[in-house]
């Protein structure tokens, strides 16, 4: 429509829902008479099942590539970080080899006495694999799954102090050896799910600190530098 006289467009802007009117003005610009209407309704973006919005699954699906990308890129910063100080080497070959190492029984050993550097790195490399629940008592308070995730923390804590595990690597190596998964698992489902055991952050940085502390005196390339560069990776 081409229009040669003034007017005014009056919107009504719905969640689903366009309304328009076209009102045709005088000299004066007061409302002469009525040009055009009609409303324009767009779907509702839920599903028609569920009735539940489908911006929910799309942003879950976001949310999930995020935090794999972060964890890819905290990963490359971590291996750039311990090749960078000698705690890896620097050949691809020679690091698929440590893979074969058991990284549990690398954590529980580094903390009794001195272990090849190279070691020292896969057990850091592997602890930093699950940095651990951090809590944010804003975010966290009337979340179902945050009370589950620091339900299942202050069990391990119990289970810790129980068992006389120093660290989170002890304990979960003397599960390994009871062959019990060292992963981190949602048992059940509904109201009625929870997790065997939780790491926190502050576990992780523990271990760190105990591995670093044993292992130092023995690794000249164990500097303070070095550990400020791999314990700005792990927070």
């Amino acid at each position: 429509m081409t229009l040669n006289l003034p007017y005014r467009l009056a919107l009504d802007l719905g969640a689903n829902s366009v309304g328009f009117a076209l009102v045709a003005l005088d000299r004066d610009g007061r409302p002469e008479r009525l040009l055009d209407l009609g409303v324009r309704v767009f779907p509702d973006g839920r599903d028609p099942q569920s009735g539940a919005t489908l911006a929910v699954d799309r942003r879950r699906a976001r949310s999930m590539r995020r935090r794999r990308d972060r964890y890819l890129l905290r990963r490359k910063d971590l291996m750039d970080t311990l090749a960078r100080f000698g705690l890896m080497p620097a050949d691809e070959g020679q690091r698929k080899a440590l893979e074969q190492l058991d990284p549990y029984a690398l954590r529980a050993t580094a903390l009794d006495g001195p272990i090849p550097l190279h070691h020292v790195g896969r057990a850091l490399f592997h602890l930093h694999q699950r940095r651990g629940f951090k809590s944010n008592r804003k975010t966290d308070k009337g979340d179902n799954e945050q009370g589950k995730v620091t339900e299942a923390a202050g069990r391990l804590e119990q289970d810790m102090l129980a068992t006389g595990a120093r660290t989170l690597g002890q304990f979960l190596a003397r599960r390994h050896a009871r062959r019990k998964s060292g992963r981190i698992r949602l048992n059940g489902s509904g109201a009625k799910a929870s997790y065997d055991f939780y790491p926190t952050r502050d576990l992780v940085e523990r271990e760190f600190e105990e591995i670093w502390q044993t292992q130092a005196p023995h690794h000249p390339q164990m500097t303070a530098e070095a550990h400020d560069a791999l314990h700005a990776v792990f927070s």
